[in-house]
């Protein structure tokens, strides 16, 4: 059993994630999480601290849905490709909710600038982790390809968000771009 506030920011997920920005509030995640009116407000008690929750516990989320139960990634070419596959499956499949919540945030810190201390640490420690693997995993330009590839996945996700392919391989399109980028596996370095 999740404790009291891992319970309340996946509610604070799932209304995000079905309803935008406009529908967080306290009162709406203590109905959503089965709990008395007030516990919300008991852990986060501003806005702004409900949303910071909520970026941590995403970012939490989404790492799981990358390195799956065993909390790790192959770094090899195949291993990324395969882990960003899963993360991509998931993300459009069983953890929908979490990706349309990080793009409701994403939208909200375009339009409220003031958010991008909110999440900047976050997606720090994501790039942070993401660079060390990709390192590993036989690129010769880690940052540059750290980039593309957060930028191919974040838009292929949105797009089949919004258009859904029938038969999306999104492990070979991945390794696809990871094959274009010019990675070699460690054992060739």
């Amino acid at each position: 059993m999740a404790d009291r506030r891992t319970l309340l920011l996946d509610a604070a997920l799932e209304l995000v994630g079905s309803q935008g920005m406009r529908g967080l509030t306290h009162r709406a995640v203590d109905a959503a999480a089965g709990l008395p009116p007030g516990s919300t407000s008991n852990l986060f008690r501003t806005r702004e601290a409900l949303v910071l929750g909520i970026v941590e516990r995403f970012i939490v989320r989404e790492r799981a849905m990358v390195t799956g139960p065993r909390d790790e990634v192959d770094p090899t070419p195949d291993g990324v490709a395969t882990a960003l596959g899963r993360f991509v499956d998931r993300a459009l499949g069983p953890d929908r909710t979490v990706t349309l919540a990080r793009y409701a945030i994403l939208v909200e810190t375009a339009q409220n600038p003031d958010l991008r201390e909110l999440i900047a640490p976050g997606a720090g420690q994501v790039d942070t982790w993401t660079l060390d693997l990709v390192t590993h995993a036989g690129s010769r330009y880690p940052h540059r390809d750290v980039g593309v590839l957060s930028n191919y996945v974040t838009g292929l996700l949105l797009h089949e968000l919004a258009l859904p392919s029938a038969d999306l391989d999104a492990a070979a399109r991945v390794r696809s771009v990871i094959d274009t980028l010019g990675w070699t596996s460690a054992e060739r370095r």
